[in-house]
Order: structure tokens, then C-alpha cells, then sequence
């Protein structure tokens, strides 16, 4: 039974080759494709054509716009790297009859010349501007009444070092978060304090030693 089974396969597949045998090749054939046919085909090759010019303009902008990107954040990271975040560090040094205090190596200061001025205001009554000298690294004005009673204001640039006379009545309090240095003597009273930005010192005669700390608190900007 199953060799009568594999002779009929055997068979059947020899007739099936002999048949196809008989066919004319791919190459023999003459095709003759309707009008309709042709003008499908032709719709189908252009629209094909369109996808291919469609995506390739999709892939150029893709790319111009991985470009761009990658332009503006190297841009980004180029200006972070150059620009530094301000840090303050004082440095203060105790001698016998003074201490010296300057701006440590590793402080990077906010402003590198005068870019906001600022002026004592509420000044007692009879007093006039008798001096004033300004730069791009300070601003000094003095004030004189009938009295010649004077009141001195400065504004320096962080990096200016200093020393203070611990001798008399010296104090070391904090204004703004950050230390200020206070003397009073027989002639009168010096205070000198920061704001993050700049250095202000004010000098008044003994008359006004009371008022000094007022004079701190109403500085403002210069019109």
C-alpha cells in the first residue's frame, strides 16, 4: 500500500513537470497590459516617487533641526562655562594695633568697576556737599556744615584691601549678612560694611557718632 502510495506521487509529479515543461518562458511572453492597467501603475510610480522626495525632505529638516539643537546647547554650555558664579570670601588678618582685611584669591567679585552709585541721604540739616571725586573703582563725597562738622562717604570695589584700627572702641557686628567693622574714637566714629557689591565706609565727627548707624540704614541709589 505505501509503495502503491509513493508511485502515485511519483507519477503525478512527472506529469506536473512535463506539463510545465510545455510553458513558454518570463522571457518568451508578450505582455499586453490594458490602458487602465498602465495608467494605475503609472499613478503608483509617482506616488511612490513623491513618498521617497517627501521622506527625504523630512529626513534634511530632521537633520538641520539635530544641528540646531546641538548648536544652541554647545552655546548653552560655552556660556555657563564662561560665565562664573560670584563668590566672596574676606580674609581678615589680626596684628597687634590693626587688622587688615582683602578679598581672598579664590572670590570671584559680581561687578568689576562702579555700576550703581550710591549716596547718603538723611543727612542732618545745614550740611553741603563740599568734595566729590568719581571713578569706574570708587565714589567719595564729603559733606561740611557752618560748623565744618564733616561726614564722609566712600564706595570702593570689593577687591580694595583695608585696615582697621583695633586699638579703641573697635567692634565687629554684621550688616546684610556680612561682617562690618565699626571704630570709635576722641575724634569721631568710622563704619565700614558691604552689600555683596561694593565696600561703603562712613567717617563722622564725634557730634554725630549717635547718628552714624542712621546714616547706614538711608543710603540709596544716585539719581
Amino acid at each position: 500500500m505505501e509503495n502503491s502510495k509513493s508511485m502515485f506521487i511519483w507519477a503525478f509529479l512527472e506529469a506536473e513537470a512535463l506539463d510545465n515543461a510545455k510553458l513558454k518562458s518570463e522571457d518568451e511572453i508578450e505582455w499586453d497590459f490594458s490602458t487602465k492597467f498602465e495608467k494605475s501603475m503609472e499613478k503608483l510610480i509617482k506616488k511612490n516617487n513623491t513618498i521617497k522626495i517627501s521622506t527625504r525632505r523630512n529626513i534634511r529638516k530632521g537633520l538641520l533641526a539635530a544641528i540646531v539643537a546641538i548648536i544652541v546647547l554647545f552655546t548653552g554650555l560655552m556660556s555657563v562655562t564662561a560665565t562664573r558664579t560670584p563668590f566672596i570670601e574676606f580674609i581678615k588678618k589680626v596684628f597687634p594695633q590693626f587688622n587688615q582685611v582683602s578679598l581672598s584669591e579664590e572670590s570671584t567679585p559680581p561687578v568689576d568697576r562702579i555700576e550703581t552709585e550710591y549716596t547718603l541721604t538723611a543727612l542732618p540739616e545745614g550740611f553741603e556737599v563740599k568734595e566729590y571725586q568719581k571713578d569706574d573703582f570708587k565714589v567719595f563725597t564729603i559733606w561740611r556744615d557752618e560748623n565744618n562738622e564733616e561726614i564722609v562717604f566712600s564706595q570702593k570695589l570689593l577687591d580694595t584691601s583695608f585696615t582697621v584700627d583695633n586699638e579703641h572702641n573697635y567692634k565687629e557686628l554684621y550688616i546684610n549678612g556680612h561682617e562690618a567693622y565699626y571704630i570709635e574714637d576722641e575724634s569721631g566714629a568710622f563704619l565700614r560694611w558691604t552689600d555683596g557689591y561694593y565696600w561703603f565706609t562712613i567717617n563722622v565727627s564725634k557730634k554725630y557718632k549717635d547718628e552714624i548707624m542712621i546714616l547706614q540704614k538711608n543710603i540709596s541709589q544716585k539719581n
